[in-house]
């Protein structure tokens, strides 16, 4: 296939924006029966109808079908706030499906290559698929994450097998955009706004040791951007209407963030962590976490993005697909253990920490096969009660990644969107994994086999 595939549709620029998604068809008027539906606090038992792909109590004028809910649990649909596997034609059915099936209608990939994205634009954001933002590619330095992660292993250890040989350095300004100066930003920020990214992300790894390489002195070996160059960064895109979202390693890279008028933050400090880092650098301080919430930032979790293979990213996913963008089957994406152990611990106080100063918080999983993996992995980690853990995930997650639409919420005039659980999820949160019926924006989604529904 070679670079056929990369290059074939000059399509590029076509960004995906905060849109609500076109119907191919019409979506018939439902008459939603004997269902329990969540209303923000407990499940109420009431009658919805759909007109327009929306939700309504009042009747409307003319019904094509009643559903019986036979007594399920409705949610809005799951969202996952950072992963990178919706990614281009090669398997996107197959990752579309994963997410189909798990719930979850809604996706953000926080750095992605834009000829990719544009060669899948039309098969995403409509009713018979998931939804999906795409930032395209990060701002870094030279050297810096994730070019290493580029070229020196996703290249050969990942994208040989799907779009054949390219050379190095070919990710320069596809998987990754250096920017070591101001001179750099005034020249390729053109070239960043032409590929029309929903939002811009930035890369800030270990931003408090540039003292000590100016010096000289030893430092960690990873690096980001240049800390004074982002507030011209964030700048220049909110100029542009557009939201940032950063990658953080440390405490200090997460103050680094703040004071440049990030919007997001899509890591929690600990999740990267490795052997001779010292945890007293992940950790977040009550300061930072008020700071966090006066400033409305929202921070995404991710707190498997580096477990252990051992007990990996597959371990709630049964069609977990090694071959999958950016997973690798979870070796060269965890930790070892006894880190994987540190790890968790700051990574448990610091979402302790943000959670309590009222901080928006996101489930993203970002290498697992969908975010339920990273769900599951809260809920076991005893941070949140189940009412709480199954509102970041069907509330707060799908609104932090489509701010714009009636999502997130079962009431009239939001989309008609909607999970039917088997059993109560707050009752007993593993309900989530119990899916028997979903709809999309007036349309019935199927992932692989009969609904169990009569119409």
């Amino acid at each position: 296939m070679g670079l056929i595939l990369m290059l074939c549709p000059a399509v590029f620029g076509q960004g995906i924006q905060d849109s609500e998604p076109a119907s191919t068809s019409a979506p018939k008027h439902y008459e939603l029966v004997n269902g329990r539906w969540f209303d923000g606090r407990e499940f109420q038992e009431t009658t919805f109808y759909t007109v327009d792909g929306r939700l309504t109590k009042t009747k409307p004028a003319v019904v094509d079908e009643r559903i019986d809910l036979k007594g399920g649990y409705a949610v809005p649909p799951f969202g996952e706030a950072h992963n990178h596997n919706v990614e281009g034609p090669w398997d996107l059915d197959a990752v579309a499906m994963r997410y189909l099936r798990d719930g979850v209608f809604y996706v953000k990939n926080p750095n992605s290559i834009r000829e990719f994205t544009s060669q899948i634009a039309g098969r995403v954001n409509k009713p018979s698929s998931i939804d999906v933002v795409f930032a395209n590619a990060g701002l870094t330095a030279s050297g810096g994450h994730p070019a290493p992660l580029y070229e020196h292993m996703l290249r050969e250890a990942r994208y040989r097998a799907v779009i054949g040989e390219v050379p190095s350095g070919w990710f320069n300004d596809r998987g990754y955009v250096v920017i070591d100066s101001p001179e750099d930003l005034q020249r390729k920020w053109s070239r960043v706004a032409e590929g029309k990214p929903d939002f811009i992300k930035v890369f800030l790894v270990h931003s408090e040791d540039l003292v000590s390489r100016q010096h000289g002195d030893r430092s960690h070996g990873r690096r980001g951007l240049d800390p004074e160059l982002v507030p011209s960064i964030v700048a220049r895109a909110h100029q542009a209407r557009l939201r940032v979202a950063a990658h953080v390693e440390t405490a200090g890279d997460f103050r680094l963030a703040l004071s440049a008028g990030v919007d997001e933050i899509v890591h929690v400090p600990g999740w990267m962590l490795e052997p001779a880092d010292q945890d007293t650098a992940m950790m977040l301080t009550d300061e930072d976490a008020r700071l966090a919430a006066k400033a409305g930032v929202i921070v995404t979790t991710t707190t498997v993005a580096m477990k252990p293979a051992e007990g990996g990213h597959g371990r709630h996913a049964p069609h977990h697909d090694p071959h999958g963008a950016h997973s690798h089957g979870g070796h060269a994406f965890s930790m070892d253990a006894a880190v994987w152990q540190r790890a968790t611990a700051v990574q448990s106080h610091n979402i302790r920490m943000l959670h309590r100063h009222g901080v928006t918080l996101a489930i993203g999983s970002d290498h697992a096969e969908t975010s339920l993996a990273e769900a599951v992995h809260l809920h076991e980690l005893g941070i949140f009660d189940n009412l709480t853990l199954l509102k970041l995930w069907c509330e707060a997650t799908p609104r932090s990644i489509f701010p714009h639409r009636k999502i997130g919420s079962l009431t009239d005039g939001y989309e008609a969107s909607f999970l039917v659980l088997r059993d109560n999820p707050i009752e007993r949160f593993e309900a989530v994994m119990q899916i028997d019926y979903r709809m999309k924006q007036g349309h019935t989604v199927t992932v692989g086999k009969s609904e169990p529904w009569t119409h």
